[in-house]
């Protein structure tokens, strides 16, 4: 399967109990990151544990695992570094499967960006 729009940067994964400088759990990840401040606050009004900052798409064989645990609970979830371990840090809020059964299924992530260090030239 194949993203339908091509990938602008790539990602290091990393599960919970795991960060930087240790080895990413899923490593150099290609991915299209788009910033969507706008619309994780208007879609988070219903609940504010579930606002995000960017959405991700990412090939859907990508081992990926989001905070969401239904009925307002959260947890566990990863984190990933753009443009790898050391870039900036985002905490998966929320995955979704898109596009399924066609030549373009792939994963949807929905990332809430964790604070920088500042000054950065990153995001």
């Amino acid at each position: 399967m194949t993203l339908p729009i091509t990938p602008n940067t790539t990602c290091d994964v990393y599960r919970k109990i795991n960060a930087p400088p240790a080895a990413p759990d899923v490593a150099a990840v290609s991915c299209y990151l788009q910033a969507d401040w706008r619309g994780g606050l208007e879609t988070s009004e219903r609940d504010p544990l579930l606002t995000w900052t960017h959405v991700m798409l990412i090939n859907v064989s990508i081992d990926i695992r989001d905070a969401y645990g239904g009925q307002g609970v959260t947890g566990a979830e990863d984190k990933v570094y753009v443009p790898d371990q050391n870039g900036t840090s985002f905490k998966v809020m929320f995955i979704e499967r898109v596009q399924r059964g066609t030549a373009h299924e792939h994963k949807r992530v929905y990332l809430d960006r964790l604070k920088p260090t500042w000054p950065t030239n990153e995001l």
